[in-house]
């Protein structure tokens, strides 16, 4: 806008077309900044809450902190990639910002698909990849029923067993050879654990295969205290 003076010398407005067209296209930049800043808290802060809203979003961050626990089990890593598989079948996007923070002393943070890359997928991968080779020679030297009862499947352990004189042991060319393998069991967990006598309850159970390594049969002895050297036969 300019000011002209007329014969009466009162002041009156002309307009300027072009300043008042930058006025109003400042305005509106204004207010379109304004926006983006409101629209950038309310999504993040609506993401934020969608995410804690979310139950499988909630098995997923607990199984993957659980794969940064000491010696994590194989099937921590399969749960974790599980949980994150419905989380995202349920509408959650891969590139979503977990809400940061610590649980169980380790720090959260990043979006859920690089914790699952970073966590659940390498952490598979290295775990499966050490019970194979813990795995190889059990599965090289036995078969059937011994090489079922010494690898735990579910878990990836491997369970060793006394050979006849009591020496436990987990050389697979052992066990292969011995067609008498014995492990002791203690008591139910719902039945006492001690004698009437006060020495504690054990069990020593006797396993015996034949040339294919098949389990012919188990028979199991109850002993107060330490079971001695000749349950081992």
């Amino acid at each position: 806008m300019s000011w002209r003076l007329t014969a009466s010398s009162t002041p009156q407005y002309t307009r300027d077309p072009a300043h008042e067209h930058k006025e109003k296209k400042m305005r509106v930049v204004s207010v379109c900044f304004a926006l983006v800043v409101v629209s950038s808290t309310f999504v993040g802060a609506a993401r934020a809450q969608s995410l804690e809203d979310n139950e499988h979003y909630h098995s997923f961050r607990s199984w993957a902190i659980d794969t940064q626990q000491p010696d994590p089990v194989p099937n921590m890593f399969k749960f974790c990639i599980q949980a994150y598989d419905r989380m995202i079948a349920s509408g959650v996007s891969p590139s979503t910002p977990v809400p940061e923070g610590e649980h169980s002393g380790i720090a959260w943070k990043g979006t859920v698909q690089e914790i699952k890359e970073k966590w659940c997928d390498a952490g598979l991968k290295a775990s499966t990849d050490d019970v194979v080779a813990r795995h190889a020679p059990y599965r090289a030297n036995l078969k059937a029923d011994k090489l079922r009862l010494v690898i735990d499947e579910t878990h990836g352990g491997v369970t060793s067993y006394a050979l006849p004189g009591g020496k436990y042991t987990s050389d697979a060319t052992k066990l292969a050879a011995a067609p008498v393998w014995f492990l002791d069991v203690g008591p139910p967990s719902n039945e006492r654990q001690n004698c009437p006598s006060g020495g504690r309850r054990n069990s020593v159970r006797r396993y015996s295969f034949n040339a294919q390594h098949k389990l012919l049969g188990t028979t199991e002895k109850e002993y107060c205290g330490n079971p001695p050297a000749s349950a081992y036969q």
